[in-house]
Formats: structure tokens, sequence, C-alpha cells
């Protein structure tokens, strides 16, 4: 996958997830219209663009909506993050409908932070998730350079 990252103009580009699940941590998150939902949103985006060529995220509506190729690529990944806002878990539990197993989860709500009606969000609370995944899961599978 080493010419799997490349520039196009002003965009990152990704491995193509349907190509690549073998070798990717595929990861989901909520985007739930809350604090939050939005936290594990840019969770999902930032672990994917510091580490591009082991983390991707994949499309949760996808799988929900039941396309055999995500659903899939979910199942032949070498593991799946699931990130959840609040205690509903609606990551989770549509990976787990999906007959999809969860590598690792966590959900944003029961780590001290407040769901509010609202779709902003602090830098500090979106770096406290993404450290939590990084220190307990992620560094189990790569090598973490600051």
């Amino acid at each position: 996958m080493n010419d799997s990252l490349t520039s196009s103009g002003r965009y990152q580009l990704l491995p193509h997830c349907a190509t690549h699940a073998k070798d990717l941590i595929i990861i989901v998150a909520c985007d739930g219209a809350s604090s939050v939902g939005q936290i594990g949103n840019e969770v999902a985006r930032r672990l994917t663009k510091q580490f591009p060529n082991v983390v991707r995220m994949c499309c949760l509506s996808a799988v929900g909506a039941g396309s055999k190729t995500h659903i899939e690529l979910f199942k032949n990944s070498k593991a799946v993050i699931s990130i959840n806002g609040c205690q509903l878990m609606c990551a989770s539990n549509v990976l787990r409908q999906k007959g999809i197993n969860i590598t690792y989860e966590v959900t944003v709500a029961k780590e001290g932070i407040s769901k509010l009606p609202s779709l902003d969000f602090s830098d500090e609370e979106v770096e406290k998730i993404a450290e939590k995944i990084i220190s307990e899961f992620l560094s189990k599978y790569i090598e973490i350079t600051e």
C-alpha cells in the first residue's frame, strides 16, 4: 500500500477501503446531531488522516443500508473500531445487526463528556477520545511516534 496515499490537488487521497480492507483498521463513528456525535465523527476523521495507511474511516450508512460490499469489507478488515456518541450506541448496534464483529469500541458520553443539543465541540474533547483510542488500541497495532 505504499503508493496508495497520494495527493490530488488539495485533497489527501486515502487507500480504497474495499481494495485494502485486509490491511486496514476500519473505523466508524456516530455522526449524530449532538455534540458527542460530532466528536465521534471528528475523531474518526483525525485518526484516518493521522494514520492514513493503517486506519480508514468507512461508511456506516452503507452498512446500515445493507450494502453487501461494505459489510464484506468490514468483515475482511484487520480490525473494526466503533465510536458511539451516546449510550444508544447506534454505530455499534448497526455493525452487530449486520453480523460485523467489533474489535474495539468507545462511547464518547461515557468518557466524562456531556451530550449537548449542539453541533459544536472542543478540540480538547476530540483529543481526549482520540488519545484513548490510540493508547488503548491503536498502539498495539502500530508504532506511535510523536
